[in-house]
């Protein structure tokens, strides 16, 4: 499907009929229709289906999971970790975010065990401000949504880490 190399991979996880727990849909879908990304850059909106994707993650060299996460923060807070180690420190502040069957990190936990973590990986998300029945993002996660979209945009034009 995909060749190793430098390459990245931009997966949007999030269930959309519960408000901002779509987060990361929606930046997917806006980084895929608002900018002209490299060919060596691919997004998906991997919704509730994370773990279905893990195979793709050692065919690249980068991959940024987008998700809402609930920290403990004002909403709209942007929230950041660069590897599976920093999210092990977290993980009992955001794994009960998830609204779907497996989240990012028992996703990732199980991309561990079966040899699959991608080499570089980055987790983005924002504070949720609603996770209520209903679709579209509140006016918070929008904003932070447009934030993290630029963000990883400018992160794969230089290559660091502006967030």
């Amino acid at each position: 499907m995909f060749e190793t190399g430098d390459t990245t991979l931009v997966i949007g996880v999030g269930n959309e009929l519960f408000g901002d727990e779509g987060l990361g849909v929606h930046v997917a879908r806006l980084l895929a229709s608002q900018f002209s990304l490299p060919s060596s850059v691919n997004v998906i909106e991997a919704g509730t289906s994370l773990f279905d994707f893990v195979p793709e993650f050692p065919r690249y060299s980068r991959v940024i999971l987008v998700d809402a996460v609930r920290a403990g923060n004002p909403p709209g807070t942007i929230w950041r970790a660069d590897s599976v180690a920093d999210l092990d420190d977290e993980t009992e502040a955001t794994s009960f975010l998830s609204l779907h069957g497996w989240g990012v990190v028992e996703s990732l936990h199980a991309a561990k065990k079966l040899g699959m973590t991608p080499r570089r990986l980055t987790i983005i998300g924002a504070e949720p401000e609603t996770t209520e029945p209903g679709i579209g993002l509140s006016p918070t996660a929008s904003q932070a949504a447009k934030r993290i979209v630029v963000a990883i945009q400018r992160e794969i034009e230089s290559g660091s880490t502006p967030i």
